[in-house]
């Protein structure tokens, strides 16, 4: 019903007079060389909303002196050598046709000195992007990967047999994965105001390392996004297909169980420093206990509010919703925070007694740019904490999550996190080191669920009161990254890299040290994380 839903919006739109727009492919958190600009008192963008829009963003900035800024970029025509040290590999532009190609790598070695283990990643792929006259925009890419990796990460790849962020695994060799990933997009614009996007990918919403709400942590999916923006104000409304893994799927075929998403976001922005956010979603199984349902059409309208919508339904629907807060304080200065809730009751929250749908979280952070008066010295320091059952719901079906991953924070519920990342830049180096500190409750394995695990039945839980952060078998992490790169091409944030990460994981049961060291060739433009 979603492919019919995406049809008949580009049969509505075709004829419009569109102007098309591409959306920035920088989404490494830690290469993106956009965020310093837009955190600016009276920038007027929207920062909670990820991807960023080039159009806006040039409303800002200039993009290609933010790119190659305090960068020798040689003068003439290029040659294919030096297009792969400065520019685009392949870039056509004719008219009002732009086409870009650019090539996505990762060529690592290391070793993790905790198993004696040598590490290695082997990925290949590219991206071509671009626009077809003043109709529509488009980007795809494709990936495939094979690696041996740190412990840690290795067993959460066996465990939920998928890679972070990057989908389902099988095994390469003795102790490798291999594993690849596809994502694009087309998009138009229409009746000046209105943005309509069709794809398979992943989103962002908030203005943290982090989202409570919606993070990009998470495996990619299909996707319908129409966005709004007017005045001071952004609206996104999303339509999306989730799956949930099932390792006992029939050997012939290997579709997977699927959940519809549906999710609002309205970006406010309040002068020239406060921006205010209200964000819902609801998520439903695609066959409900009488194997039939569907895309459900009562969630088509894309200014309903879902609340309402569900419970005159009558239906078992997860919804969730939250605030999203930005105060750009100072040039050098911005404080953000959010808040979800996944279920409140009042009374039950003022007797104190932790009942247990008391579904909750926050976080506050601060980003700081030049710290000190130093040019490009930026410091993020962020602090997250979530209550137990706060995503999951009384069958795995409806959980918010996607093929064995949150949809949220990449720990899921039931923990506490302290982040600080500093990072560095002077002409083409880079430094960025990167602390996490975070305890949270695990099960025990024995079926009983104690709020951590976002695809657990939440009626499988040990009692109704006394639920506490940490509970079940409590488990401490540390995890440090520091590096240093060499940025070769700043289209595709070609780099050379060299760092190490430490790790530490202690509870009652087991202990897993980590001693990773790294150097690598890549391109970092995708958002994938490694400190959990």
């Amino acid at each position: 019903m979603l492919n019919k839903l995406c049809t008949l919006f580009v049969l509505l739109l075709i004829g419009n007079s569109l102007m098309a727009q591409s959306v920035s492919h920088y989404e490494d958190p830690y290469y993106s060389p956009f965020e310093r600009y837009v955190y600016q008192p009276g920038s007027g963008f929207h920062t909670a909303v990820r991807q960023f829009r080039m159009d806006q963003l040039e409303e800002v900035i200039n993009t290609d002196s933010v790119l190659y800024d305090g960068l020798r970029v040689p003068d003439g025509k290029l040659n294919f050598w030096k297009r792969i040290w400065h520019d685009d590999l392949f870039k056509l532009e004719h008219d009002d046709i732009n086409i870009v190609v650019n090539p996505i790598f990762s060529f690592e070695g290391g070793r993790d000195n905790t198993d004696g283990l040598s590490t290695w990643t082997n990925t290949r792929g590219l991206f071509i992007k671009g626009n077809i006259g003043k109709h529509l925009y488009f980007y795809t890419d494709f990936v495939e990967n094979q690696a041996v990796v740190p412990n840690y990460v290795d067993a959460f790849a066996r465990e939920t047999n998928m890679m972070p962020g990057q989908g389902q695994r099988k095994d390469f060799g003795d102790n490798g994965h291999d594993f690849a990933q596809a994502t694009g997009y087309i998009g138009f614009n229409f009746a000046k105001y209105f943005n309509l996007q069709l794809g398979n990918g992943k989103h962002f919403i908030g203005d943290g390392h982090r989202s409570l709400l919606l993070s990009d942590g998470a495996f990619s999916y299909p996707y319908a996004k129409l966005t709004a923006d007017f005045w001071n104000i952004k609206y996104m409304v999303m339509w999306n297909k989730m799956l949930q893994y099932d390792q006992e799927a029939d050997n012939t075929d290997y579709r997977y169980p699927g959940r519809y998403g549906v999710f609002q976001y309205l970006d406010w922005n309040m002068g020239k420093r406060l921006s205010i956010g209200f964000y819902a979603n609801v998520v439903y199984a695609e066959q409900d206990s009488t194997g039939h349902r569907g895309f459900d059409m009562h969630y088509l309208n894309p200014v309903n509010f879902f609340r309402p919508v569900e419970y005159n339904l009558g239906s078992p629907d997860n919804v969730t919703m939250g605030l999203n807060a930005r105060y750009i304080a100072a040039k050098w200065l911005t404080l953000y925070g959010q808040f979800v809730l996944g279920e409140f009751k009042f009374d039950e929250v003022k007797s104190g007694e932790k009942w247990w749908a008391n579904k909750h979280g926050f976080q506050l952070g601060a980003r700081t740019f030049n710290l000190f008066g130093i040019d490009k010295l930026d410091l993020q320091l962020e602090y997250n904490q979530v209550r137990p059952y706060t995503y999951s719901h009384y069958t795995t079906m409806y959980a918010y999550g996607h093929m064995n991953q949150p949809m949220a924070h990449i720990l899921g519920a039931n923990f506490r996190e302290a982040l600080a990342i500093l990072k560095c830049r002077k002409k083409r180096w880079l430094f960025k080191a990167e602390v996490m500190a975070t305890t949270y409750g695990l099960d025990y394995g024995d079926g009983i669920s104690w709020g951590k695990d976002v695809f657990m039945p939440n009626t499988e839980r040990p009692y109704d009161y006394g639920h506490t952060i940490g509970q079940g078998l409590e488990t401490e992490v540390f995890n440090a990254d520091f590096n240093v790169s060499f940025l070769i091409n700043p289209r595709n944030m070609f780099n050379v890299v060299a760092g190490a990460r430490i790790r530490n994981l202690t509870n009652d049961q087991e202990t897993m040290d980590t001693q990773h060291f790294y150097f690598g060739v890549r391109t970092s433009i995708k958002s994938l994380y490694n400190n959990f």
